[in-house]
């Protein structure tokens, strides 16, 4: 039985101070990351591990941090926090009277009422109530004074938004930056963990967005589209410079691999102050972002911006040049002290039927194509096009190929709509601009005639208990074969690093037993020392943020590594309900801005931008909408 002294967690109060004996009730600890507290006051409520910790010491101490959230727009929050510390810290000496502590719980409740922010209606001041409601004696025998007395405390701050993001990017902040019309500070805190916010904001996956508290009320916060409006707002007024290292360091780093993971690494460290050099075997930086989106998705002269920018600090970029063997000695030799492998996921995989490999160009891997379209090499259409797979690579072929040309364009998956790993936006985009999809099939073979491909032979499928991914498996429906007319067919059934750069003992160290490359997930580090790894070659496919993410972490680990000190770890939140919380107050539906969207007529003329951006009062307007739903935490 997990036993704390006391809990007031959303609302559920549980008193163990007294021992309880038999009728102790069992209270889970919320979990920190194996971070061990006495004491923990949060959003939510207060949690006592040892019935000894000093509670007025830490309600001042979380006072003292939720002071720095209070953004003083409404005042309420701000004023109240600050009244309560002028009752709990001072004069040094007086008493705390039982008037005190009434006064403390009538404002924490004011403030919970009219305050017109998430931050203010909960976290602000409802662990305080909770504290003065269950220990009085404490306060009052604490008396006026400056409580912390010295302690050094934990803290924490995170959102709903702010957790699903990858990057951990403070979106509340910048948000609310661009609702006081700060475009140029928005950008400057969204770039502290994501360098390249023009490329992110037109195409991240937005989990911030599927975790926003607004889903319950109305539509969430388009954020992505607030940080695309941050950047496109720099670029459009004349693009500032991204800060410099302020120190050189003697160390020089190497980095394999151009796409976001390896670009976040670059420009971090070279703000550390190393002099980095990047190798890239493709004609053009920004790997996956470069040559795997579209530009109706990604207009290549923003990512070539946000490059640029990178460059201007010092970063060397070296275009093909291709790194054809992992030699650590080599690496040494040539003077660098670590090198950070982020070769990103490049190779398609095998669909697993028959006929697939016979080459005669009628079947194509799915990034190889986009590859091709990206680099402007001619494409042959056709008239008809199959395209098995159901993620973005799938989406974006088959939207691609209508922009190309082809007549007709079907994609076949295995699983229903629901199952789709490609995002919802995507799919809908597809269907309206004429994209035929399959559901419910897969394919077990290539038919050809004379040499070239005629259709492909399908299976139907039924959905059967969830698999590892936590999807519903697909099954094969005995006697449902049918047959899909086609002159050709792009597998976009997912992709793997290529690790032939591995060799000798290394490789048997570095890379997985399923092709991708050791690291550990947090430090970025592999077996083989000064040599870090990050982005798709080690998680394998994943999203650009992600990849990104892990190119600043990486930055960190090795300077970490090289100067000898400890790699800071972030303190995570998984498992906790950050959505949870008692007081919510009421909150008037606001309809969301949409941003302008080409014409389906229009958008196969070309690989002309899809999706329009907000202009400045379109964008305020929608941050107006966030409801500032920090979550702060004080441990000690």
């Amino acid at each position: 039985m997990n036993r704390v002294a006391f809990s007031s967690w959303n609302g559920k109060i549980v008193d163990n101070r007294k021992g309880g004996g038999a009728k102790a009730k069992e209270v889970k600890p919320l979990n920190l990351d194996g971070i061990a507290y006495r004491a923990l006051m949060g959003w939510n409520g207060v949690i006592l591990a040892d019935p000894k910790a000093d509670v007025p010491a830490l309600a001042v101490a979380y006072l003292k941090e939720a002071r720095k959230l209070s953004c003083g727009e409404c005042a309420v929050c701000m004023i109240g926090i600050d009244r309560v510390l002028a009752i709990l810290e001072g004069p040094e000496g007086g008493k705390i009277t039982p008037a005190d502590l009434d006064e403390i719980e009538a404002i924490a409740k004011n403030v919970a009422l009219t305050a017109k922010c998430n931050f203010g209606r909960g976290a602000a001041m409802t662990p305080v109530a909770d504290a003065v409601r269950h220990f009085r004696k404490e306060f009052l025998a604490a008396g006026k004074r400056a409580p912390a007395g010295g302690k050094t405390y934990g803290s924490a701050v995170t959102a709903p938004c702010m957790e699903a993001c990858p990057a951990h990017l403070d979106v509340p902040g910048y948000i609310e930056l661009i609702k006081n019309n700060r475009f140029r500070d928005s950008l400057d805190l969204i770039r502290r963990g994501c360098i390249l916010p023009g490329v992110i904001g037109r195409a991240c996956t937005h989990p911030c967005e599927a975790a926003c508290v607004r889903n319950d009320i109305d539509a969430p916060v388009a954020i992505r589209l607030l940080k695309r409006a941050a950047a496109d707002r720099d670029l459009a007024e004349g693009a500032g410079a991204l800060p410099g290292p302020k120190e050189e360091k003697k160390e020089r780093i190497a980095v394999i691999g151009a796409g976001p993971a390896g670009l976040s690494a670059a420009y971090n460290l070279r703000r550390l102050g190393y002099e980095v050099t990047v190798f890239e075997a493709l004609p053009k930086a920004g790997g996956m972002a470069a040559v795997g989106i579209p530009d109706y998705r990604l207009p290549k002269d923003i990512l070539n911006h946000e490059i640029d920018l990178i460059k201007r600090t010092g970063v060397n970029i070296k275009l093909n040049t291709p790194v054809d063997k992992l030699d650590w000695s080599a690496f040494a030799e040539a003077g660098f002290a670590a090198v950070f492998l982020a070769v990103g996921a490049h190779v398609g995989t095998k669909i697993g039927c028959k006929g697939e490999d016979v080459e005669d160009g009628g079947v194509v891997q799915g990034a190889e194509f986009l590859r091709h379209v990206n680099l402007g090499r001619k494409i042959e259409p056709k008239k008809k096009v199959v395209i098995i797979g159901g993620g973005n690579v799938a989406l974006d072929c088959a939207r691609s190929c209508l922009r190309l040309g082809f007549e007709e364009v079907e994609i076949v998956y295995r699983r229903s709509r629901a199952e789709m790993p490609g995002s919802r936006e995507e799919i809908e985009e597809a269907l309206h601009e004429g994209v035929k999809i399959t559901y419910l099939a897969a394919p077990v073979g290539i038919v050809r005639k004379g040499g070239k491909v005629t259709a492909v032979e399908c299976v139907k499928m039924k959905l059967g208990e969830p698999d590892e991914s936590g999807r519903r498996r697909p099954i094969p429906i005995e006697g449902s074969e049918f047959t899909v007319k086609t002159d050709m067919v792009i597998a976009a059934t997912g992709q793997k690093p290529d690790l032939s750069l591995l060799s000798g003992k290394d490789k048997g160290s570095v890379a997985t037993p399923w092709g991708t490359i050791k690291a550990d997930a947090v430090s970025c580090s592999t077996q083989v020392p000064r040599i870090f790894a990050g982005g798709d070659c080690v998680s394998g496919p994943a999203t650009l943020i992600e990849a990104l993410e892990m190119g600043n972490r990486a930055a960190r680990s090795i300077d970490a590594y090289l100067r000898g000190t400890t790699f800071p770890k972030d303190l995570s939140f998984e498992g906790i309900d950050l959505k949870e919380q008692r007081d919510k107050g009421f909150v008037q539906k606001t309809p969301a801005q949409t941003p302008p969207m080409l014409p389906v007529a229009d958008r196969l003329k070309d690989f002309a931008e899809v999706e329009g951006g907000f202009n400045a009062d379109e964008a305020v307007k929608e941050a107006g909408r966030c409801l500032r739903c920090y979550r702060l935490m004080v441990w000690e």
